[in-house]
């Protein structure tokens, strides 16, 4: 009897397992095959456990990947393959002793933002990652509308060593209700950088060339009276030139 009813919860255990990982292919597509080409069972492996990440649906990790799964919705077809190994390389960068985790790859999959932003607000039918040569320094993302070149770099600016560490004892870093001048220092030469690879293809002078800033600010970093984002529109303003647009997507 004891043996019966061991195995019916064993049998219901995995029928719900299978269910869950049923919804997990069908409401996030494009994080389901990555996680069927990369998974192993290293624990610094990201997919290690990912599934089980995202049993509730009205978890917070949950929505941000929802969120991550439209983007690479945008990618192409015919890119897939190409980025999905993009991401591939970064599946096994866990940065534990900086408390970083997996940063490197979340910059990658920010890389997926930049295409819809070049689909869906510039109109590009045609988007594809551009391929780098050995020492070249170039934009993320090409597109092509009916009438112009587009070439799109995207720049993540994460959260300062100081938060990361933070996060991980009592005492926090002191509130701070005006943009810190290192956030300030680091977007500024994020956004440089930028600049200087939209201007290299050959083609750039008749291009239009967009900076795509993916921002993660210190939580600490907290205006009182305006949100954030203000703060930070205001300061890009400051910095933006002339032919080379800021779009900004803050995490909040």
């Amino acid at each position: 009897m004891r043996l019966q009813s061991a195995r019916l919860v064993a049998a219901v255990a995995e029928l719900g397992s299978l269910d869950h990982m049923n919804q997990f292919r069908s409401m996030l597509p494009r994080l389901a095959d990555l996680y069927d080409r990369f998974v192993t069972g290293s624990v610094d492996n990201f997919f290690h456990g990912f599934p089980n990440r995202l049993r509730s649906h009205d978890s917070v990790t949950f929505k941000f990947y929802s969120g991550v799964e439209s983007w690479l919705s945008f990618v192409p077809a015919v890119e897939w393959d190409y980025y999905a190994q993009k991401v591939g390389q970064t599946v096994l960068l866990c940065d534990r002793p900086r408390k970083r985790f997996w940063e490197q790859l979340h910059d990658v999959l920010n890389e997926a933002l930049g295409v819809k932003v070049l689909r869906s607000e510039f109109g590009c039918d045609i988007v594809r990652f551009v391929r780098p040569a050995a020492g070249s320094r170039i934009p993320d993302l090409f597109g092509q509308s009916a009438s112009i070149n587009h070439y799109l770099e995207v720049k993540t600016v994460n959260h300062s060593q100081d938060e990361r560490e933070s996060w991980y004892r009592e005492d926090n870093p002191t509130h701070s209700e005006k943009m810190p001048k290192p956030l300030k220092t680091k977007i500024k030469s994020s956004y440089l950088e930028a600049v200087d690879q939209l201007r290299s293809p050959n083609d750039a002078a008749s291009a239009r060339k967009i900076v795509l800033l993916v921002l993660n600010p210190d939580y600490y970093f907290d205006p009182a009276d305006i949100p954030v984002a203000d703060v930070v529109y205001s300061y890009l303003a400051t910095i933006e030139q002339p032919h080379f647009p800021i779009h900004c997507h803050i995490y909040s």
